[in-house]
């Protein structure tokens, strides 16, 4: 039996073309405040993994110095797109080395660009008790994306501790 309040003309259950752009309006603004979180929470991520990889390869660099009873060395990487000219510029990446040879034990490279900046411009030298540097060496990871304003920095402290923070000093 046909329904007596339906007319033949009107459309099948579903969608206005005028819901539709409300919702997709309704969508796009919600994109809009969501894009700038989610950009900001990546470049965090990539600040983050790039310190996280160098306190992992200090502490593998003093077991690895202690084990093998030689001074080794960190040192800069140099060959990728986004590094400065400037020799306190980490962004490439870093290498260990066996300081009497230059012998390569181990390379990290950085696969994103951000800036990454060591205070002095001499490689770091962990000796063969596993001891870091000086105090008051530090690195400073930033986001190349200024606007942004996402850095975290690595300071060595006495007894070779490292530790970590937001921002781009070592102040307590």
């Amino acid at each position: 039996m046909p329904n007596p309040r339906r007319s033949e003309r009107s459309s099948p259950d579903g969608f206005t073309l005028v819901e539709l752009l409300v919702c997709l309006a309704v969508l796009a603004v919600t994109a809009s405040f969501a894009i700038p979180s989610w950009q900001r929470l990546q470049e965090r991520s990539r600040v983050e993994a790039a310190r996280d990889q160098l306190v992992n390869d200090l502490q593998t660099a003093r077991v690895r110095a202690m084990q093998q009873g030689e001074t080794l060395q960190l040192m800069r990487l140099g060959d990728c797109t986004w590094r400065a000219s400037s020799d306190k510029d980490w962004s490439c990446g870093w290498q260990l080395v066996i300081k009497a040879d230059q012998t390569v034990l181990q390379t990290s490279q950085l696969q994103t660009p951000l800036q990454v900046t060591f205070a002095k411009s001499d490689p770091l030298d962990i000796s063969q008790r596993g001891d870091l540097g000086t105090v008051g060496d530090r690195w400073v990871f930033k986001s190349r994306q200024a606007a942004l304003n996402i850095a975290n920095v690595l300071c060595l402290s006495s007894a070779s501790r490292l530790r970590w923070q937001s921002g781009e000093t070592c102040s307590s």
